[in-house]
């Protein structure tokens, strides 16, 4: 009699915060949100047409989100289940899935309770195994609905705080592909990286050192090791998830005619090369790479409320992108040793880049457009420039093409070397 409930609350808990929190919902969102930089890498070097780009978008919306949405049920219902492994990220999820049953029957029972007052304020409440006489004391009813009242409104407000959490966290420690703003794994990486270059050796001196290696050495697994293996963790969580999405994209690609090479290309970036990890190859300082970040995300939100936002924002979008742009081109031109003179305007970079064959024809027109309008803006102070959305929008496509072909000849020069 005891067990038996106990039992069934345990195995249906998890199908109850499942749905409860509307995770499918949640990650279908996120995947056709980010649909283009998950799944169709506009820069492509072969450049898909664009009714190709439409059909397999198309069958993206169709075919492979709708199943990769059905595995998270499974994936989160077998994880909470069977979960073992204790690390940050399930350490919270495990803390708000308890936070969240609570609060649901903490707000079920104070409800119940809100109402049993009400009900014992006209006539008790007869039963063949209790019975409770009415309360006719106004004032101890009208306490007693307040305190019930608020436990109820209060555990909703909790149970809606641990539903937000979870519906991220649920998807963090999943194997599922998904679009995760790269500023965490940034700092994570900076950590590790920064712990793996501490002068140890120089602040203390090697007899001290060695006096002292069983001191450090746990300080360093403390620190160091729990840092890495989140990291890999989540590496190999993310690979995982690719592999298994890749065997249903595949299929989609080969049905709608793709070529090899473009199959290749569009396998390539979507599992070694996204566009930040690219340009923290270019740059040689991370600060760099944030200030890049920054400039690229502020102008994608605004493309996204384009219609909304005014012609000054938009002026704004312009200057930040065209300046970020430059900073990038400037990186570019130090990793290919261009004379110091390519590097006194855009137009002498673009052309470099062109002769180096990282820039086409179609790609430097996009350039210049922006370029003109951006000249305008600064040195024309009081003219009206219309900026169109579709030539930001080529810009960035035409931007992560040239990244793509430095990426390319980076990785060129390795073998070669």
């Amino acid at each position: 009699m005891l067990i038996a409930p106990a039992l069934f609350l345990y195995m249906a808990s998890p199908m109850l915060i499942y749905f409860v929190s509307g995770t499918a919902k949640y990650y279908e969102k996120n995947l056709k949100e980010n649909l283009d930089s998950l799944f169709i890498f506009s820069g492509d070097e072969d450049h898909l047409a664009d009714k190709q780009k439409m059909k397999i978008r198309e069958e993206i919306n169709g075919k492979l989100i709708p199943q990769l949405v059905n595995d998270v049920k499974g994936l989160y219902i077998d994880s909470y289940i069977s979960r073992s492994r204790s690390d940050k990220k399930n350490n919270l999820l495990s803390s708000f899935e308890t936070l969240f049953l609570f609060s649901i029957l903490w707000s079920i029972l104070s409800l119940v309770d809100f109402i049993g007052i009400i009900i014992l304020h006209y006539t008790p409440i007869s039963l063949d195994f209790i019975y409770i006489d009415q309360i006719t004391n106004s004032i101890n009813v009208a306490i007693f609905a307040l305190l019930f009242g608020s436990l109820t409104i209060l555990s909703d407000l909790l149970a809606i705080y641990s539903l937000n959490r979870l519906r991220q966290l649920m998807l963090e420690t999943l194997p599922i592909v998904i679009f995760v703003d790269e500023e965490e794994q940034i700092k994570r990486n900076n950590y590790i990286r920064a712990l793996s270059q501490f002068p140890t050796e120089s602040l203390v001196g090697d007899r001290l050192l060695r006096k002292h290696s069983r001191r450090i050495d746990g300080i360093y697994e403390q620190e160091f090791s729990e840092h890495l293996s989140e990291a890999l963790r989540v590496y190999a969580r993310n690979q995982v998830a690719k592999q298994q999405a890749w065997r249903i994209y595949k299929p989609i690609l080969d049905e709608l005619e793709v070529t090899a090479e473009q199959t290749a290309i569009i396998k390539n970036r979507f599992f070694d090369s996204p566009f930040y990890d690219i340009a923290r190859d270019v740059f040689s300082y991370d600060h760099e790479l944030n200030s890049l970040k920054t400039d690229i995300e502020y102008v994608k939100n605004r493309l996204n409320m384009w219609d909304e936002i005014s012609e000054e924002e938009r002026a704004t979008s312009l200057v930040f992108l065209f300046r970020s742009t430059e900073q990038l081109f400037k990186g570019i031109l130090d990793r290919f040793d261009a004379p110091i003179e390519v590097h006194t305007n855009f137009s002498v970079m673009l052309q470099f880049l062109k002769d180096k064959a990282l820039v086409s024809e179609k790609e430097e027109q996009s350039f210049n457009k922006i370029r003109k309008k951006r000249n305008t803006l600064v040195h024309q102070s009081g003219r009206l420039v219309s900026i169109k959305k579709s030539e930001i929008e080529n810009f960035l496509q035409s931007l992560e093409s040239v990244l793509l072909k430095v990426e390319k000849r980076f990785k060129k020069a390795e073998s070669n070397s």
